[in-house]
């Protein structure tokens, strides 16, 4: 029959090949597990007796290894018998436990023949004829076992249908073959063999069997073919090797076929190659765990998936004039994993391996392609990049990483990478490398708080950020909102006022429901003034966010609140980050953290925490009244609306109760002494009254002044720890020009740290402490610690190499 009447057979909705290999058919035991899981996927799909169901099997557990040990024995009469009745028995003994006594007569009457045939099959040196006997008994036991169940089954050998001239498939002629033997019910296919055109026996090689089911998939234009193997997925790496490796689910047909073409044993090159293009859905599953979903090949390029993997005794091949013969064609001539390296006018350069370099060049030579082998063995490890990042540049933990490793050879673009190393890796090391290459890329979510100043400058700096640390991780803008508006999902982060018209009415509890369902890790940056957005961190942290405040109401909130808000942190294994409440982009918290991570003790902070006062402080020399200074620094925008509030002390304050949390203190507003700058007097009524009086305010102003004499006056806050406890207060000082709190520009800000370490010379860090850009900037440093801290995790468990 011809191959258009096979086009109009009528074929079902769902026609599916699946594949058991040898560990899934090793004994009996399997053999049934095989079976049961044939009849779910009959019942599954209520397939008919009609139905296209085809099954393609290896042989049974180590058999095909006894066989070719039964080869080795060519010539030697007397041993081949012995081997031939010992590998009889153990065949025997598994047809009898697999199958119940009624279906056993036939299967042992066909297995006898074959074994009496072996003997002459060796001698005569018809290897593929020997070979094929695992497989064929693997395929009638199967079709038998079937039938025992209520299943209609029959086995079919393939070499009466495959036909292969040499590394090609004769296509139409096996398909017209094919259809001849086709006939209801479940057909079992021997796997690994078929015939060349002659007629003769032949083996299809290594992986032969994965390699057949794709072959016939095409034949039956099947709709799924399916891999069952020992495992459910494709991992990242060899999981015997590392315990790290990660399992993937999907996979895209690019990334199989490098997969395949660097040696992995789960697909093999060839494995793909007759399905590539068509619209065959291939998925490996395992057959001990059959219930899960294994691992599906998918025509979608942006899958995530990223793999290394290491191969021993590599040698470099370098090739000239290729006369349209490649990598791919010499890796199916030798069974051998061939990687290009180089492409050139001048040459090629390929890794293989060792024991076929010579070989290699024999095939090449024999085509008039000339190629010269290097002599020096490499251990190689290669690297299948993930889609969303393939760029040539490596992200710095890699890099770093392979700093302190130091491969002889490099080689890499946009998808693969390849280091060849003198020495084979330490398993450490090559864990390392491969936790390294192989974590995931996080999308960090970012809901900002606060479209101000601040709010906006940080929009504004995002791009550059996010176009920074693009090769490790992203940053999404997930959210946006303020006290009135809010934007979900923004399209953009360049303007402001386009976000700004995206934007509908705050709604916190739709805000929250959609930030709990955004996946982790997410962040909510806090840019606001606002304490009533600090009382609601704990239903921030409640959806998953770690937080970054440049708002002080959060980290002044009163203890018990405060501490609920760390507990809460704590049990979420979530971060709170809040440098800039306390000197703007100044390193100030992060220094005392490190001091104290380092084993050192703080006994005193001091330090001119007002941008505004310091401003005002500096300028003031007594020649002009205070409140003109004041008025002016109110025009420049150096203070807050109402001055008085600058004034207060309440704002150094909050900073110097910040600083005291850091350093473990339980402290709240109330402990810390406060000696505000204006007379409560003058801080009530309002600030027309006040300027109305600023007499009286001048008047003090210049009395501080005079009593000063040649000291410079600053207002200062002040935290002491000694053995009795802490002691905190803010206040107007005079300080000698010597003072590092007196050597300041203004709006400086300046923090003098004194400790066991330094306690002579104390640590001083001054600059600005306040402005739009500096604050944002120090958000974006905040937000840049937390991911790293993030990325870190990743490989928190990970023993380091020395």
């Amino acid at each position: 029959m011809t191959t258009q009447a096979l086009r109009k057979l009528d074929r079902a909705a769902n026609s599916q090949v699946h594949k058991f290999g040898g560990t899934s058919l090793a004994n009996a035991s399997r053999f049934q597990a095989v079976a049961q899981i044939v009849k779910q996927i009959v019942q599954q799909h209520d397939l008919q007796p009609h139905s296209d169901f085809w099954l393609v099997v290896s042989a049974p557990g180590k058999t095909t290894d006894q066989l070719c040990a039964l080869l080795a024995l060519a010539g030697q009469g007397e041993p081949i018998k012995q081997a031939v009745a010992e590998l009889g028995g153990a065949l025997t003994e598994l047809v009898r436990q697999t199958l119940t006594t009624p279906w056993q007569d036939e299967v042992l009457t066909e297995l006898t023949q074959w074994l009496v045939a072996l003997p002459e099959q060796v001698q005569s040196g018809q290897t593929a004829d020997v070979l094929a006997l695992g497989e064929s008994l693997s395929a009638l036991l199967l079709s038998r076992l079937l039938r025992q169940s209520g299943l209609q089954a029959d086995w079919l050998d393939s070499r009466k249908f495959l036909t292969v001239e040499g590394q090609q498939i004769r296509w139409d002629e096996s398909e017209q073959h094919l259809l001849a033997l086709r006939t209801e019910g479940i057909q079992v296919v021997t796997g690994f063999i078929g015939r060349d055109p002659a007629g003769h026996s032949l083996t299809l090689g290594r992986n032969g069997s994965d390699y057949s089911a794709t072959i016939l998939g095409r034949l039956v234009q099947a709709q799924q073919v399916h891999i069952w193997t020992d495992v459910d997925a494709i991992y990242s790496g060899d999981p015997r090797r590392l315990p790290a490796a990660r399992p993937y689910h999907q996979v895209s047909w690019r990334q199989a076929c490098l997969l395949a073409e660097l040696g992995n044993p789960v697909l093999h090159a060839r494995t793909l190659a007759p399905l590539y293009n068509s619209q065959t859905q291939l998925q490996v599953r395992s057959s001990f765990e059959p219930e899960r979903q294994g691992c599906q090949i998918v025509p979608d390029t942006s899958c995530q998936a990223s793999f290394v993997t290491d191969l021993q005794q590599m040698v470099l091949l370098s090739v000239h004039d290729l006369h349209g013969f490649d990598a791919h064609w010499l890796a199916a001539e030798l069974q051998q994993p061939v990687v290009s390296l180089q492409q050139s006018a001048q040459g090629n350069l390929w890794l293989l391996p060792a024991k076929v370099a010579d070989q290699a060049v024999q095939l090449l030579a024999e085509r008039q392609v000339h190629a010269v082998h290097d002599t020096t063995a490499y251990y190689a490890v290669a690297w299948l990049k993930p889609a969303p990042v393939q760029q040539e540049t490596l992200p710095a933990d890699v890099a770093a990483c392979l700093q302190r490793l130091r491969p002889a050879h490099t080689y890499q673009n946009k998808e693969l990478a390849v280091w060849l190393f003198a020495q084979e890796l330490s398993a450490v090391s090559f864990a390392e490398l491969h936790q390294y290459c192989t974590q995931p890329r996080p999308d960090i979510q970012l809901i900002v708080a606060g479209t101000g100043n601040v709010g906006s400058e940080f929009l504004r700096l995002l791009p550059g950020h996010q176009q920074r640390c693009q090769g490790s991780h992203g940053l999404q803008l997930a959210a946006l909102f303020n006290s009135r508006q809010m934007v979900l999902k923004p399209a953009a982060v360049h303007e402001l006022p386009s976000l700004l018209q995206q934007a509908g009415p705050l709604n916190q509890q739709a805000l929250l429901t959609e930030i709990a369902r955004l996946p982790a890790p997410k962040v909510l940056i806090d840019l606001t003034p606002s304490q009533a957005l600090a009382e609601q961190y704990p239903d921030f942290i409640a959806a998953g966010c770690h937080i970054i405040s440049a708002n002080k109401q959060g980290v002044t909130l009163p203890e018990p609140q405060y501490q609920q808000i760390l507990n809460q942190l704590n049990e979420q294994k979530l971060h709170w980050l809040s440098n800039t409440t306390v000197g703007a982009g100044l390193p100030v918290q992060r220094a005392l953290n490190e001091l104290q991570s380092a084993g050192d003790k703080v006994s005193r902070i001091s330090g001119i925490f007002s941008g505004t006062l310091s401003w005002l402080l500096c300028q003031y020399d007594g020649s002009r009244a205070f409140s003109d200074l004041l008025l002016q620094a109110k025009e420049l925008g150096y203070t807050e609306p109402d001055p008085r509030e600058d004034l207060s002390g309440r704002d150094v304050q909050r900073k110097l109760l910040v600083l005291a949390r850091e350093l473990g203190c339980s402290l709240d507003l109330a402990d810390i002494r406060l000696e505000p700058l204006l007379p409560e007097a003058l801080a009530g009524a309002s600030w027309d009254h006040f300027w109305q009086q600023r007499a009286e305010f001048d008047a003090l102003m210049q009395q501080h002044f005079e009593q000063a004499s040649h000291q410079q006056l600053r207002y200062v806050g002040e935290l002491r720890l000694t053995a009795d406890g802490v002691d905190a207060c803010v206040r107007l000082v005079a300080v000698p020009g010597s003072d590092p709190l007196a050597a300041i520009q203004p709006c400086d800000n300046v923090f003098v740290i004194e400790s066991d370490w330094y306690q002579e010379l104390p640590l001083v860090i001054k600059g600005p402490g306040a402005g739009r850009t500096v604050t944002a900037g120090g958000v974006h440093a905040d937000l840049a610690q937390l991911s790293r801290q993030l990325l870190l995790s990743n490989v928190a468990n990970l023993p380091r190499s020395s």
